[in-house]
């Protein structure tokens, strides 16, 4: 029996000012064939494929292609045709199969298409057709539509924010597909939409989504259930289809995967008000904080510059709050603003500089702030982020002025863990504040040593208070709640 596996993963913001081209998906590296193999084994969901399919199932898996970008903007129309086709052309390569298995975001958009996924996924049944089956992982924050369900034969998503269990969610993936190889089971998929965003607590184990993951744990545990997931969606796309789902797969009962994702849909509509956006500090009330709290260090989350959810990266906005005072000890930030890389690599390391810092990017929410300083480091601006993903910032340099390092790069990268400083020779356990650009998914690899961690309320392309900003959602169908008043759903 021989398998495809392929990962095609990206998260698109339909209101960033910065559109995604193919370059973003070279930055990261585009790996094919036995490449693809060695670097993700045990590691992301393609790890998991090639774990629950190991030599001792006798399945052989054919690796394919596997691209990855940071969050932006809709894919321009080249990028998406060359990934598109090139992924198709890969299993026309793989010769005769017995199977899909592929890793997808669930949430990316073109400029010739808004369901990138599936329209991928509806391209590769028509061509491959009924009997081959396709099975495919998704991103807990997966914008499901009927074509992506349509077209395949059993889905999986995350369970974690912060985003923990990819390899698990491969693993989960595999294994529904080792069943259909085997004539184990025939998988049944049914789901229901509903008519609701969210950008607020959506922490899962420790937020209210947890305890509907621990109720999806038990519904497993039926030997008829083979997986049950909650997609809370990517609330900063609007497309036709937004909005949360869940999605149940059992074996050959149709009838039990409606009532369970009928089930859960319910109960999340009535506790929506639990996920709404939560109170939260201002970038000053958070700064003023952690200035008068003896200890630290004090880790801030940017909410609305969160690179991770396709924010630009070039928020001044802590910065701001930060200059000119006593600061008790150091604090680290970072601002995405090639312009200001480049003086800073054309003074050279040692040389002192003015420059204008941040605002140049997303003119509508950031300006400017003008810092001097001197140029403590210069780097190329590679790192590894959440243990096992190779990533760049492209060239980047340090501005040391007075108690702040600025970390500046060039391109906007998982501003995550402490890794993205720690590459440049910042160490955050010593700092007494340190920003990430990153709403929740910092908390798992800060947790172990901040004094305590501030997620803030600040402005930006992925900033939290949605109902605000309900006019600039074009697609999105609606009513639509938070959006709108008196929305409705019926099963």
């Amino acid at each position: 029996m021989r398998v495809a596996i392929g990962q095609l993963l990206q998260e698109v913001n339909h209101f960033s000012p910065v559109p995604t081209t193919l370059a973003n998906f070279q930055a990261f590296g585009i790996r094919y064939a036995q490449d693809l193999m060695s670097r993700f084994a045990s590691v992301t969901e393609l790890g998991g494929f090639m774990d629950a399919l190991g030599p001792e199932t006798g399945v052989e898996l054919v690796p394919t292609l596997a691209a990855w970008a940071m969050p932006a903007g809709k894919l321009d129309r080249q990028t998406h045709q060359f990934l598109r086709n090139r992924l198709l052309d890969e299993l026309r390569k793989a010769g005769p199969l017995d199977g899909i298995l592929l890793s997808l975001h669930g949430a990316m958009s073109a400029e010739d298409e808004w369901d990138v996924e599936g329209s991928l996924l509806d391209a590769i049944r028509r061509e491959w057709g009924a009997r081959i089956p396709i099975v495919i992982s998704l991103d807990h924050h997966a914008n499901i539509t009927k074509r992506i369900v349509e077209s395949c034969d059993g889905l999986v998503g995350y369970r974690t924010e912060p985003h923990l269990d990819a390899y698990e969610t491969g693993l989960r993936a595999g294994k529904i597909m080792l069943g259909v190889l085997r004539g184990e089971n025939r998988p049944s998929t049914r789901w229901r939409k509903l008519p609701m965003i969210a950008t607020g607590n959506l922490l899962a184990p420790e937020g209210p989504l947890g305890d509907f993951f621990a109720e999806v744990d038990h519904l497993e545990r039926r030997e008829e259930v083979l997986a049950v997931s909650i997609f809370p969606e990517f609330p900063y796309s609007d497309t036709p289809e937004l909005g949360w789902t869940v999605v149940a797969v059992t074996d050959d009962e149709p009838d039990l995967a409606q009532d369970i994702a009928d089930g859960l849909a319910t109960k999340l509509w009535e506790t929506r008000e639990q996920f709404l956006p939560l109170e939260r500090p201002s970038p000053a009330e958070a700064v003023a904080k952690a200035l008068t709290t003896e200890g630290g260090p004090f880790v801030l989350g940017d909410f609305g510059d969160n690179t991770a959810g396709g924010a630009t990266g070039d928020s001044t906005a802590v910065l701001q709050e930060l200059l000119g005072k006593d600061l008790g000890g150091y604090a680290i930030v970072s601002v995405v603003d090639p312009e200001a890389v480049a003086a800073c690599v054309e003074a050279g390391v040692g040389q002192s500089v003015t420059l204008e810092l941040g605002g140049k990017i997303d003119r509508l929410h950031y300006e400017p702030v003008l810092v001097s300083g001197r140029v403590k480091t210069l780097s190329d601006g590679r790192y590894r982020a959440w243990g096992d993903l190779d990533v760049t910032m492209g060239r980047a340099a340090v501005l040391e002025s007075g108690q702040i390092y600025v970390l500046l790069s060039e391109l906007a990268s998982p501003n995550v863990d402490p890794e993205i400083y720690r590459s440049v020779g910042l160490e955050p356990r010593e700092a007494k504040l340190v920003l990430v650009k990153c709403a929740y998914n910092f908390t798992a690899y800060y947790g172990d040593f901040a004094k305590e961690m501030i997620v803030i309320d600040s402005p930006g392309v992925t900033g939290q208070d949605l109902r605000a900003r309900a006019d600039e959602f074009q697609a999105a169908p609606r009513p639509l709640f938070p959006l709108d008043d008196s929305v409705a759903f019926e099963l």
